[in-house]
């Protein structure tokens, strides 16, 4: 744990009183002079592919039954869906587990790219990147992702970590960082639902997760709406 630069306290000012900082070691980046989020987006995968992570990629084009019901979400009439010619725009790239499960192996997965949802603010694009993953080692997932966070962002950050609910995880939690003094979701992750498993027809326990990169971009360039990420 020596190499992060996190610190794991809720509160803000106690933060600030702790002066035990971690530094990353800095090494060779892949940043071009121009178009610095495509960049940022090919070092993400890179950073899961040193991990020893199989890229996985699936259609932006889904239908009800991997984008919902596969993933233990039923509801027939999904509020913020966008489709194109009867087809769902996927809502997630988690869609790419029950792809995986129908021909199982035992190593960590990952999908990134494009997701659609009707939803716009200084924080949400209809359109964002995100990564989604599934790992088989319980005791690694929190230091994995803070290892990521940390290779991203390359300078000191707050974090916490916060109990949720997510349809397709059970024992669910959230990552906040913490930017310009609000705390912002960048990650998500849990055990994977019992009921997917069925769905499928298999006896695992394995966690699946995700980042919005859109949000990790936004934090680390500091921008202040995350439309300007593209300018």
């Amino acid at each position: 744990m020596k190499n992060y630069f996190f610190i794991n306290k809720i509160n803000f000012i106690e933060n600030k009183k702790n002066k035990k900082f971690y530094f990353f070691n800095k090494k060779k980046n892949f940043f071009l002079k121009n178009n610095f989020y495509s960049n940022f987006i090919v070092n993400s995968k890179k950073i899961f592919l040193r991990n020893n992570f199989i890229q996985l990629n699936t259609t932006e084009f889904e239908n009800y039954n991997y984008n919902f019901k596969l993933l233990n979400i039923f509801k027939k009439d999904i509020k913020g869906s966008l489709y194109f010619k009867n087809k769902i725009l996927r809502t997630h790239t988690s869609c790419f587990q029950n792809r995986l499960f129908k021909n199982y192996f035992t190593n960590n997965y990952f999908n990134i790219g494009k997701v659609y949802r009707n939803d716009y603010d200084k924080t949400h694009l209809p359109c964002f990147y995100q990564i989604d993953f599934i790992i088989n080692k319980k005791n690694k997932i929190l230091e994995f992702l803070l290892n990521f966070f940390s290779k991203s962002l390359k300078k000191k950050f707050f974090f916490k970590i916060r109990k949720t609910k997510f349809p397709f995880t059970i024992n669910s939690f959230e990552i906040d960082i913490l930017n310009k003094l609000e705390w912002i979701e960048l990650a998500g992750y849990g055990l994977i639902n019992k009921n997917i498993l069925l769905n499928n027809k298999i006896n695992i326990k394995m966690i699946a997760g995700g980042i919005g990169l859109d949000r990790l971009f936004f934090v680390f360039k500091k921008k202040n709406h995350i439309k300007n990420i593209y300018d």
